[in-house]
């Protein structure tokens, strides 16, 4: 995307074989929704960037700006989590806002995911791999 008005995420490698994908709108839902058609545009996005990502390397989503944290975007983060799997790679979720952890953790998250309170500390981790 290259205009800001309509971008909902930023995606940077950070070091060799480490990217971020940071969400720069704090309610998704929209984009979100169906999240079950391959058509969904933060899945088409997701995808392109994870296809291209090298074998065994690692991701990084931020959800710093998430205010609004609904089951469709658990199942959009259970499906890059497939394609991550799928190139030997590892995906860590961090930055969750204080109210959304309870929710992540119901889904099961720490149990599928890493997780980490910064990206600082997600990116550290992800060098010490």
């Amino acid at each position: 995307m290259t205009d800001l008005e309509d971008a909902y995420l930023i995606h940077q490698e950070v070091a060799p074989k480490v990217q971020v994908i940071r969400f720069v709108k704090p309610d998704l839902r929209r984009q979100l929704d169906p999240i079950v058609e391959d058509s969904n545009i933060l899945l088409r996005e997701i995808s392109a960037i994870l296809e291209k990502m090298p074998q065994g390397g690692q991701i990084i989503f931020n959800f710093g700006l998430v205010e609004r944290f609904p089951t469709s975007f658990f199942q959009l983060m259970m499906r890059a989590r497939q394609q991550v799997l799928a190139r030997d790679g590892r995906i860590c979720l961090c930055c969750f806002r204080h109210e959304i952890v309870p929710s992540v953790e119901l889904m099961g998250g720490s149990r599928l995911f890493a997780m980490a309170n910064s990206e600082e500390a997600a990116v550290r981790e992800a060098h010490a791999k």
